[in-house]
């Protein structure tokens, strides 16, 4: 679980244009609503984080853990998910239109739940 609160990433978000967040512990977090859009999640613990929601366009998230992460509407456009955990998401109506997917594999499971998913 992670050290930092709702309202400390609310702060980094808020407080620098591009928020560098490299391999920071998100776990379990409720970031709904959010907009980090052009942040740097890389290699970042996401796993059990709420992001319905989320305004996560150009984002890196390269071999981020995002693993029974809540991406509900979600918006990843143009972001970079390569090498991403998405084991278990939640991934209805996210849009992952023109979305890095390299190295990214969704099960059977998430495939069928994936309806509305805007895949590029």
């Amino acid at each position: 679980m992670s050290d930092l609160t709702r309202k400390d990433v609310i702060m980094i978000l808020a407080t620098t244009e591009t928020a560098r967040l490299t391999g920071v512990d998100l776990s379990g977090l409720d970031l709904s609503g959010l907009n980090f859009a052009g942040a740097n999640l890389i290699r970042a613990d996401l796993s059990g984080t709420d992001l319905t929601n989320a305004y996560m366009r150009h984002c890196v998230l390269e071999e981020a853990d995002l693993e029974g992460a809540i991406l509900v509407n979600a918006n990843f456009r143009d972001a970079n998910l390569k090498g991403c955990n998405l084991k278990g998401a939640q991934l209805q109506g996210a849009n992952l239109t023109d979305a890095n997917l390299s190295g990214v594999e969704l099960d059977a499971m998430q495939k069928e739940q994936a309806k509305g998913v805007w895949l590029p």
